[in-house]
């Protein structure tokens, strides 16, 4: 009895070397491919970096070239191509109703367990 439970033991610890095995060879791969690709993440971030400063590039010379005209621009007529203008900014949008803005992590913990002690859950 005692040899069948060596031999389930000796089974058991061949198996997990085994997987430890195949882990570590996934591992090494994955290791090698992210070395490959270090440099390519490198240039995406630059990338954002360079998009991020042109983006707040573009907002303060739009701001600066924004002025204020003194005479309202006239309306084209509809025989004219129709002029494309963009917002500076979005539009604000209605709330749904029933929905309350909450500004603290212990807000929202306090309402929904005031919510559950009222629905009886």
């Amino acid at each position: 009895m005692s040899y069948l439970i060596d031999l389930t033991i000796l089974v058991l610890l061949v198996g997990t070397l085994a997987y430890a095995y195949l882990v570590d060879r996934r591992v090494r791969a994955l290791m090698a491919v992210l070395k490959d690709m270090e440099p390519v993440v490198g240039q995406f971030s630059e990338a954002v970096d360079k998009s991020e400063s042109s983006v707040s590039l573009l907002k303060s010379v739009a701001e600066k070239v924004r002025v204020p005209s003194p005479e309202p621009a006239a309306r084209p007529s509809e025989d004219s191509a129709q002029v494309v203008s963009f917002r500076t900014s979005r539009e604000k949008v209605e709330k749904p109703a029933g929905v309350t803005r909450v500004t603290g992590k212990s807000d929202l913990v306090r309402g929904f367990f005031e919510t559950a002690r009222t629905r009886g859950a």
